[in-house]
């Protein structure tokens, strides 16, 4: 067909060009309707080769449409991944930051920014903007884990202190009465030292969580016994498994959020089982 097409514009060229010579002959002749005739039959021939450029020009019209198109489609693509890119991570911060506050509960925080991170793939936003992205809301997570544990064991240390009273004042015994002064002695600086001057967050931002865990908990022969101690290293591998798991989602797993909002809920009752598993 293009075959074809190739010799019509040659015949019509050929004719056309033949129309030409010959008006313009006939005109010098003083044989004006031969050339007019002529004249016509070039005109007419020069309109078939336009049409038959037609198709040719459109295609080549729309294809340069359709390319300046796809370029500011993908320019405008390119903006709305920058804005969404922006806007999440706006997002990200504000809730990161809210956690403080304690609601909504973690769950339903987790659930927004699942959203949020559906429509940063849906818009190809790259692994590494991703991780920019998120980097403030996992190391929130990893601090609320950490602050929660320490709640949940310094929540054992009035239980002691009531035990050892009790048993001091129940007995009357020198015995009794060492072992309330000594856990006192005990627990004094370690307090001291895990308060304010801890720092936890600084450290949190260059370890891990469980090793700054382990500088937080109280030495071996310290005011917990070995046996509080292994009951309270138990529960230190549940706060680092649920982290773990986030950490490597890159946000609150169902079972972690499920986990940590149910703990924080019933923190005194989870240093009442903790204390009470220490002494079986």
């Amino acid at each position: 067909m293009e075959k074809l097409r190739e010799i019509y514009i040659f015949v019509a060229f050929v004719v056309g060009v033949g129309c030409l010579l010959l008006a313009a002959f006939q005109a010098w002749s003083g044989n004006m309707k031969s050339a007019a005739g002529l004249g016509t039959a070039f005109v007419v021939c020069g309109i078939f080769l336009f049409l038959s450029q037609i198709k040719t020009f459109k295609v080549w019209e729309v294809q340069v449409e359709l390319r300046e198109t796809l370029d500011r489609a993908e320019e405008i693509i390119g903006r709305l991944r920058r804005l969404a890119a922006i806007s999440a991570r706006a997002s990200y911060l504000t809730i990161s930051w809210g956690n403080r506050l304690g609601t909504p509960t973690a769950k339903e925080k987790q659930v927004v920014l699942d959203d949020i991170d559906a429509q940063l793939v849906e818009l190809k936003v790259t692994p590494e903007e991703r991780a920019v992205i998120i980097r403030p809301w996992v190391k929130m997570i990893k601090a609320d884990f950490f602050f929660l544990f320490t709640r949940v064991v310094r929540g054992i240390a009035p239980l002691k202190t009531t035990e050892l009273v009790a048993a001091m004042h129940a007995t009357q015994s020198q015995a009794a009465t060492d072992a309330s002064m000594a856990h006192s002695d005990l627990i004094t600086p370690w307090s001291k030292k895990t308060n304010a001057d801890f720092k936890a967050m600084d450290r949190l931002e260059n370890k891990s969580l469980s090793a700054v865990i382990d500088e937080w908990m109280p030495e071996k022969g310290g005011w917990l016994s070995d046996k509080e101690l292994a009951a309270v290293v138990l529960f230190k591998k549940e706060i680092l498994k649920q982290a773990d798991d986030s950490e490597k989602k890159g946000g609150y797993t169902k079972e972690s959020a499920e986990f940590f909002d149910a703990l924080l809920k019933h923190e005194a009752e989870k240093s009442e089982e903790i204390w009470n598993a220490s002494k079986k």
